[in-house]
């Protein structure tokens, strides 16, 4: 794992809070947005672990074959927190499995140098250290990765290999989603899971694993988001004033100018991310619509602005995303403002029901956020015009791993946890007219609901002082 997730998810405390009377004491605290208590099953949903020790490997979990190789762990590394999860779910394990970069989940958890070339598992047990099954032409890439390795060469060694590192494991958490319900999640072969499967091994969704583990921010995601935050609103602000410099001046501009514009913007500021969109007129609405050379902004036209970054340095770089809708003119048409009025209700309904719901210590899952904007929009007559979520995690992906504000393309039921963050973009888009999305990113922290992002409240009119 890399040294970030070591520092963020198991850092090693050798004080006890009050009320702790031994090292193998669970101190539960129950935060924003995690509070399950209908359902012992999701108690792990319902709070962040404080482990104070672990309990020592057992012996009969050490390996005596000579291919095993010993991996120190690093000083401030600890299992406690994610085991006392896995003991919680009552797993035996989570087994993580990469095969050609196709799980960026175990990619960037457990963090092997360069790009192995062969499978390889990692399994993280409930008690003991953890074990990797590896090829012997990418030990290099493992050295660093605490826990024992187990090296094979022949089909036969890593079938040998693969049952030892299973040996006495009845319920392992794969990243994998039942009836594909999650397919963002969906991340290990069919074939890889029969295999397991056929060692007598139970798979279980790594769902909320996931959830504690990836999809959390951490003190350095989180001020890597609001540095990346104050540099959309900075070049969204020089990007307005582009068009409305170009417009002034009687001058010809395009979608793919402003695009152009904003993308050194990225690069001059040390940012990366997908290619922004810059959508006018009856472009806006297209929610998939990519900026073209031959659209030229008019005086008159609606404008559309869309981009996610994060800072290209550092392991745990979140993304900051933003939508802004703009209007090339001295005053909005009416008929601009009332959609998005509406968008915008929507947007704050779902984040009322956030706040409320962290106020009362209640979970609350991400298609009832979803649920809650939808039908602000349903009211207003566009339940046909809302066509995508509302929103989705935001971690070190633009589309991150943890719960998504989802009951339209899939029915997310992961509860949100505190520590993560997510974005609210709820839209109406009316077929060759215009479309309006109202979007802001929200973190769910220790004591409360914080929105990360520039709240709009009225679509900008860039020539306003004409």
């Amino acid at each position: 794992m890399s040294p970030s997730y070591r520092k963020t998810l198991f850092s090693r405390s050798n004080s006890r809070p009050p009320g702790c009377s031994a090292p193998s004491e669970l101190r539960f605290a129950f935060l924003a947005g995690t509070f399950g208590r209908s359902n012992p099953g999701l108690v792990v949903a319902a709070a962040v672990l404080v482990l104070l020790g672990a309990a020592p490997a057992s012996a009969q979990q050490q390996f005596d074959d000579p291919s095993q190789q010993q991996s120190d762990d690093p000083s401030g590394f600890d299992l406690d927190a994610l085991q006392g999860i896995l003991a919680i779910q009552q797993l035996d394990g989570w087994l993580l499995y990469d095969y050609q970069q196709q799980n960026p989940i175990a990619g960037e958890l457990v963090d092997p140098r360069g790009k192995p070339a062969r499978r390889w598992f990692y399994l993280i047990p409930a008690r003991g250290k953890p074990v990797a099954l590896v090829h012997t032409t990418d030990v290099s890439s493992f050295e660093h990765v605490p826990g024992r390795r187990v090296v094979y060469e022949t089909h036969g060694q890593f079938a040998k290999g693969l049952a030892k590192v299973l040996k006495g494991r009845k319920r392992l958490a794969m990243e994998y989603s039942p009836m594909a319900a999650l397919p963002s999640l969906s991340r290990v072969d069919a074939g890889t899971i029969e295999l397991v499967r056929s060692s007598g091994v139970t798979v279980r969704s790594s769902a909320e694993l996931v959830q504690f583990t990836k999809a959390l921010w951490g003190p350095e995601g989180r001020l890597t988001h609001y540095v990346a935050a104050h540099h959309l609103d900075e070049l969204r602000k020089k990007a307005l004033d582009f068009v409305a410099r170009r417009i002034r001046g009687g001058e010809t501009v395009t979608e793919s100018d402003v695009q152009q514009l904003i993308a050194h913007g990225y690069q001059i500021r040390g940012l990366v991310g997908p290619p922004p969109v810059v959508a006018a007129g009856k472009h806006t609405a297209d929610p998939n619509h990519e900026s073209s050379q031959d659209s030229i902004i008019e005086k008159g036209a609606l404008l559309l602005i869309a981009m996610a970054v994060k800072v290209d340095k550092g392991k745990r770089a979140i993304y900051a995303q933003t939508t802004w809708m703009a209007y090339v003119g001295a005053s909005v048409p009416g008929n601009y403002t009332e959609v998005f009025e509406v968008v915008t209700r929507a947007r704050d309904a779902a984040l009322d029901l956030l706040r409320d719901r962290v106020r009362r210590r209640r979970a609350v899952k991400g298609f009832e956020v979803d649920r809650r904007a939808r039908t602000v929009i349903d009211k207003a007559g566009h339940a046909d015009k809302f066509v995508h979520p509302t929103g989705h995690s935001l971690d070190t992906d633009v589309r991150g791993a943890g719960g998504n504000l989802d009951d339209y393309e899939t029915r997310d039921t992961r509860n949100l946890v505190a520590g993560s963050g997510f974005s609210i973009a709820p839209g109406i888009y009316l077929k060759a007219e215009f479309g309006m999305r109202a979007e802001i990113n929200v973190y769910l922290g220790r004591t409360g609901v914080e929105v990360t992002t520039s709240r709009q409240e009225a679509i900008t009119a860039i020539l306003a002082d004409e």
